[in-house]
C-alpha cells in the first residue's frame, strides 16, 4: 500500500513530509514530494518488508520483515531517518497497522511458534511489546501465509484478523488485548473494514473451490463484539472469462468509500493474476449498485483521492491502473506505465493532485498527474529485481 502522512516536525527539511517506499530487498527508500528526488535508503537489516505502517505524528515508521526465516519489526525515526532497532515478534511478520490513536501497532504474523497464529501487540512510546496474543492453530497442515491483514475499529476498541488455516475471524480488545470471539467463515477471510456498528470481511472464495465459487463479503453486526452476528452474506458474480479458469476467482480487498456510502471490493484471481470484476455495493442497503469489468488484470485495491470523487483500481497482473469516478463508477482513465507489472499501491498526496504508485517489477514508483491523469515521472527505487512493495 501506498501511504501518505504528514508531519510537522518535517517543516524545516521538506516543505512537506516524505513518502517511503518500502522494498523488499531490506531497504527503505525515502522520497521528497516536492522534488519527488530520492532523498536517501535506509537498511532495515531484514528482508520481504513489503508492508508497513507510520504513527498519525508521522515520528515512527514500522516495517513487517516477511521473508522466510524473518522473525523482526523493524523500527525507523523517520526525523532522523535512522533504523531504531529491530524488535522479535515472531515468525514472518506480515502486516503492522497502527491503531487510530497511535498509542499501539498491532503486528500479525504469517507463519506459526508452536501451533499458534502470534498478534503482538507493541507500544508506540516504549517501542517494547505490550502483549503477545497466540491464536491455536487447528489445521497445522496449512499451506501458505497462516494470517493476511488486520484491521483497527475507527476508535481503537477492537481488532480484527483471520485465521486462514482454520477459516476463521478474530475480534481482539484494544483495551487489555483479550480476544472477545472466534467466528468460522467459508473460506480464507482476507480483508476487513468496519462501517459503524457493522464488520464487513472479504472472503476470497467459499471453500472448497468449485465452479460454483466466488468471492463473498459477509457482514456481521458487532454491536456485541463477543457474539458477532451474521447479517448477510455478498456473493460476487464474475465474467464468463474469470470463469472460464478457477485461478481467476480469488476476492482480495473490499473498502468503503470515504464518506461510508458505498463499498467496493475486487476479484483479483490467484497467480497469474487474472481477475477483472469489480463491485460495488450501497453500504446502507446492501444491495448492488454497479458491476465494472475493469480494463486491468489481477483487480487488487480501490484507492480513494481525498476529496471522494475517485477511485483508483490498482493490480497484480498488469502495467496499468484504472481511475473510476465515485459519481457514476464509470472509468475515467485507463493509465498504462509501459513496463513492469503488479501496480499494487498507492497513495495520494496531501492535495490530491499527485499519485504514488508502485510496480514492483519495474522496481519503481511511478508519479501520477491526478488533474490530467497522466504519468509525471518514473522513480526507481532499486535494481534487485521485483522488490517495490508499499510506500507510506
Amino acid at each position: 500500500f501506498l501511504v501518505f502522512h504528514q508531519s510537522l516536525s518535517w517543516a524545516k527539511q521538506f516543505k512537506e513530509s516524505p513518502v517511503f517506499a518500502l522494498r523488499g530487498d531490506g531497504a527503505v527508500v525515502v522520497i521528497d514530494p516536492a522534488t519527488d528526488e530520492i532523498v536517501v535508503k535506509i537498511a532495515t537489516e531484514g528482508k520481504g518488508g513489503t508492508l508497513g505502517s507510520v504513527t498519525p505524528k508521522g515520528d515512527l515508521l514500522f516495517v513487517a520483515n516477511n521473508a522466510p526465516g524473518q522473525r523482526a519489526l523493524s523500527i525507523i525515526d523517520t526525523r532522523k531517518l535512522t533504523l531504531i532497532k529491530n524488535l522479535e515478534t515472531g515468525n514472518r511478520p506480515k502486516h503492522p497497522v497502527i491503531s487510530p490513536r497511535g498509542d499501539v501497532v498491532a503486528v500479525n504474523h504469517s507463519g506459526i511458534d508452536d501451533g499458534k497464529i502470534r498478534i503482538v501487540f507493541v507500544s508506540t512510546k516504549s517501542l517494547e511489546i505490550l502483549k503477545t496474543v497466540e491464536l491455536p492453530v487447528k489445521n497445522l497442515d496449512h499451506k501458505g501465509d497462516f494470517s493476511m491483514h488486520g484491521s483497527w475499529c475507527p476508535k481503537g476498541k477492537m481488532y480484527a484478523i483471520g485465521n486462514y488455516a482454520d477459516n476463521e475471524f478474530y475480534l481482539i480488545s484494544g483495551k487489555d488485548f483479550t480476544v472477545l470471539s472466534a467466528t468460522p467463515v467459508e473460506g480464507n477471510p482476507h480483508y476487513f473494514d468496519f462501517n459503524g456498528k457493522e464488520l464487513w470481511i472479504t472472503v476470497e472464495f467459499g471453500e472448497p473451490k468449485s465452479g460454483n465459487s466466488r468471492p463473498l463479503v459477509n457482514i456481521y453486526d458487532i454491536s456485541n463484539p463477543t457474539k458477532p452476528v451474521h447479517k448477510k452474506t455478498l456473493k460476487v458474480e464474475v465474467t464468463s472469462d474469470e470463469l472460464a479458469e478457477l485461478s481467476r476467482i480469488e476476492g482480495h480487498h473490499g473498502n468503503f468509500t470515504n464518506d461510508g456510502k458505498f463499498f467496493i471490493v475486487c476479484n483479483r484471481g490467484a497467480s497469474p493474476f487474472e481477475g477483472v470484476t469489480v463491485e460495488v455495493y450501497d453500504a446502507k442497503g446492501k444491495n448492488l449498485v454497479k458491476r465494472i469489468a475493469s480494463k486491468v488484470k489481477g483487480v487488487g485495491h480501490a484507492y480513494l483521492s481525498p476529496d471522494n470523487r475517485y477511485a483508483v483500481i490498482t493490480q497484480y497482473g498488469d502495467s496499468k491502473i484504472e481511475v473510476i469516478s465515485l459519481k457514476n463508477f464509470e472509468s475515467v482513465a485507463v493509465i498504462d506505465t509501459g513496463q513492469g507489472k503488479h501496480m499494487g499501491h498507492a497513495v495520494f498526496s496531501k492535495d490530491g493532485k499527485k499519485l504514488y504508485v508502485s510496480n514492483r517489477v519495474a522496481d519503481s514508483v511511478f508519479v501520477i498527474d491526478t488533474q490530467k491523469w497522466e504519468i509525471k515521472k518514473r522513480i526507481l527505487t532499486g535494481d534487485s529485481g521485483q522488490a517495490q512493495g508499499q510506500v507510506v
